[in-house]
């Protein structure tokens, strides 16, 4: 080695040292260019993220909105059964009142049923043990027919 000149050795040395500036000065591009890269995906997905965050606050509005509907909705829903309870209610007892209106009605027809054939059985000339028999009506309640068509057919 001492019979390499100096200047062969330093220019050798300036050679490797050139050489190993242009590698990192490479590497320093590309890393460079992928720095870049990764920048703009970081700056794409911050966007999406942004985009992202307003469909959510968007779809939460829609949410508290559709919940607001439907709690609104069952309370009209609510009112409206309470009102038909009520009027169902109310026709039940209107109902019922007339069902025993009629009940009693029923009951009451009979004994005009027997009065009126009494009446008939009078006019047609019937004595008082046969409307008593036919109607089955008591002896005070045949005479008092008779009577009463006595003094109707006096006048």
């Amino acid at each position: 080695m001492e019979n390499i000149p100096a200047n062969l050795i330093s220019l050798i040395a300036f050679a490797i040292v050139m050489l190993v500036a242009m590698l990192l000065l490479a590497l320093k591009n590309r890393f460079t260019k992928q720095i870049e890269a990764l920048q703009q995906q970081v700056t794409s997905q911050e966007i999406q993220l942004v985009e992202l965050q307003d469909l959510l606050a968007n779809s939460q509005s829609q949410l508290e909105s559709n919940q607001q509907q439907c709690s609104e909705s069952q309370i009209e829903n609510e009112q409206v059964s309470k009102q038909l309870e009520h009027r169902i209610k109310v026709a039940q007892e209107q109902f019922n009142s007339q069902l025993q209106t009629i009940e009693q009605l029923l009951h009451q027809q009979p004994e005009d049923k027997l009065y009126t054939r009494a009446q008939k059985l009078v006019e047609l000339g019937a004595d008082i043990a046969e409307i008593m028999r036919e109607c089955d009506i008591p002896r005070a309640e045949a005479e008092m027919l008779l009577s009463v068509h006595r003094q109707k057919t006096a006048e």
